[in-house]
């Protein structure tokens, strides 16, 4: 199954900000499955495959500087998220032998953070699941309007304020949030994802 030409209107007339890169992403995570390849699966066996560790840091997934440690001065409110995978600080093996393990960065007003979520932010900055809970097209999208994050895929909006509750769209549920935190200025993993990641069979 891939992208279909309705649902990149549907996401274009939301006003949601469409990046071709994001967009071809999409469409390969809607066709891997069609194919019967396992996107989201991996060797156990394999470091690279192991789910991010508290201490971990982020690395970027793309552009000029892939595979760069990502520093909290690289994140702006209002800027689009940023696709990471956690990094082993002492080997530093990249841990992307699975898509669940993509994350988005983002950092917001750190007053409009929910309460309740404050401990898991850092700075600011609040990280989840990048892998959608509806059909596990990676989230890359900004809601021009209301800041939320949008699955470009078939819409599904969360609020990255509020434990990236879903607010609009498909989605079943919120994506996982994974706690961050600042280490001597650097911007690190506090801990495991808060729930299950991605799409669910």
């Amino acid at each position: 199954m891939s992208v279909k030409d309705s649902d990149i209107r549907s996401c274009c007339s939301r006003n949601l900000l469409i990046e071709r890169r994001a967009l071809l992403a999409c469409s390969l995570a809607m066709t891997l499955p069609g194919l019967g390849i396992p996107a989201a699966r991996a060797d156990p066996a394999d470091p690279r495959a192991a789910r991010p560790q508290p201490g971990d840091h982020l690395v970027f997934i793309s552009g000029d500087r892939r595979e760069q440690i990502i520093a909290p001065a690289d994140l702006t409110v209002g800027a689009l998220p940023t696709l990471a995978y956690p990094m082993d600080p002492a080997s530093r093996s990249i841990r992307d032998g699975s898509r669940v393990n993509m994350i988005l960065l983002l950092r917001v007003n750190p007053d409009e953070i929910a309460e309740s979520d404050r401990s898991r932010a850092a700075d600011g900055i609040v990280a989840f699941s990048a892998i959608c809970t509806h059909y596990g097209c990676p989230v890359t999208g900004l809601d021009q309007a209301a800041k939320n994050l949008a699955c470009k895929c078939h819409g599904s909006i969360f609020d990255p304020r509020n434990n990236a509750e879903v607010i609009g769209g498909p989605a079943p549920r919120r994506l996982a949030a994974l706690p961050l935190k600042l280490e001597e200025g650097e911007l690190k993993v506090a801990g495991g994802f808060s729930g299950a990641v991605g799409q669910q069979r």
